[in-house]
C-alpha cells in the first residue's frame, strides 16, 4: 500500500509541476536549501507525533522537485 502512494505521489507532484514557472525560475541551490529544510522540519513533525510518513511525504515531493529542476537545467545546458 505503501508504494502505491509513494507512486501517486511521485507522480501527482511531477505531473502538477513539470510546467511550474516558478519552479523553473528558480535556482538549484535554492531548492536544494529549501527542500533540506523541509525534510528537517518535517522529521522533527514526525518525531513529534510518532509517524514516518510526514518524512516519506517530504522526501518524496522534494526529490520530485528536484529531479524536474535538473533535468530543465540539464536539457537548457544540452540546447544552449
Amino acid at each position: 500500500m505503501i508504494y502505491v502512494i509513494s507512486g501517486c505521489m511521485i507522480f501527482g507532484t511531477h505531473y502538477l509541476l513539470k510546467e511550474n514557472q516558478w519552479l523553473l525560475q528558480k535556482k538549484l541551490w535554492q531548492l536544494i536549501v529549501g527542500a533540506i529544510l523541509i525534510v528537517g522540519l518535517t522529521v522533527v513533525l514526525s518525531t513529534w507525533i510518532g509517524s514516518l510518513f510526514p518524512v516519506i511525504s517530504a522526501t518524496l515531493v522534494c526529490a520530485t522537485i528536484l529531479q524536474i529542476k535538473y533535468t530543465h537545467q540539464l536539457a537548457i545546458q544540452r540546447l544552449g
